[in-house]
């Protein structure tokens, strides 16, 4: 009879054992999960930002009266195309996911003279992708359409 009560303390100890590593491998790989979200949205709010800078240095340079269309992913979460005027170079920013408060710059742009639409997603924080266009006008202008 102790043999058998031996038996199944072991049994427990071992179950309680292998319970407690499967407790930590599960909340160390979700956190290692929340880490690679929150840097993949890192990634493409930078492309998109990166993306919409060549875009404005392109249409400045290019003089007025040119156009140039282009389709950019935003990533869910985020708030993309803020434009910070308040260093030198201007930049376009995007706060790829606010809940670590962390964002991206695009390189510096050649003009600070850039009116953004009601329309750009900023405003609206929807995820998906968006044809961008950009104008010069005598000043640069970017509209958002949701696709």
């Amino acid at each position: 009879m102790a043999a058998r009560a031996q038996v199944g303390v072991e049994f427990f100890l071992v179950a309680a054992f292998l319970f407690a590593l499967a407790v930590v491998f599960f909340s160390s790989g979700e956190a290692q999960l929340r880490d690679a979200e929150s840097l993949q949205k890192a990634a493409l709010a930078k492309a998109a930002v990166d993306s919409l800078a060549a875009m404005v240095d392109y249409v400045y340079l290019s003089g007025v009266n040119t156009q140039v269309n282009q389709e950019v992913f935003v990533p869910q979460g985020s708030v993309c195309f803020l434009f910070n005027s308040t260093f030198s170079p201007a930049t376009i920013q995007c706060e790829a996911d606010p809940s670590i408060s962390g964002r991206v710059s695009s390189r510096g742009l050649r003009t600070s003279s850039v009116i953004f639409s009601a329309s750009c997603p900023p405003y609206s924080q929807e995820r998906g992708w968006f044809r961008i266009t950009v104008r010069n006008n005598n000043s640069v202008s970017i509209t958002c359409t949701k696709i």
